[in-house]
């Protein structure tokens, strides 16, 4: 099993000079024209949920109310999503529906070459959708993402 750790992620406040644990979730999405593939990773990167729902409307809606689900019942704060090159509606749709707004979140659109060159870490996962919204959701909760596809003012 790749997941193993057991502690959330901590991350040092220069400003406070202390540690600082974040009780994120972790939201890979695999974006194709057709559907969106989304793992749910924990703080401690356990596995919350993996489904695929349709690239529409009704499917971020859909998205929306199972990440709100996730969050509320693991009494999470931040959330981290990210997705890829066909998501621009969905990047929108998550930047602008109100019942995520309570909680802090962050969208990033990943480099494609980025999630496989972390894939590359995983030498014994295949390669489909499911294990991508995976290694995306992973990448994220190491923090490897570079700060300028940061999505804040997409």
């Amino acid at each position: 099993m790749i997941m193993g750790f057991t502690k959330p992620i901590e991350h040092f406040n220069l400003q406070r000079k202390k540690v600082i644990t974040m009780n994120t979730l972790y939201v890979g999405i695999d974006v194709s024209s057709k559907s969106n593939v989304v793992y749910l990773m924990l703080p401690n990167g356990d596995k919350h949920s993996n489904f695929s729902v349709a690239n529409s409307h009704e499917g971020s809606t859909l998205l929306v109310k199972k990440i709100y689900s996730a969050l509320t019942s693991h009494s999470l704060d931040t959330v981290l999503e990210a997705t890829s090159v066909y998501g621009d509606n969905l990047v929108y749709f998550l930047r602008e529906d109100a019942t995520l707004a309570p909680f802090n979140r962050k969208i990033h659109v990943l480099n494609p070459k980025q999630v496989k060159k972390f894939h590359d870490t995983y030498n014994d996962l295949p390669k489909n959708d499911y294990v991508d919204s995976f290694v995306i959701a992973d990448c994220l909760r190491f923090g490897r993402i570079n700060k300028e596809v940061y999505m804040g003012e997409y």
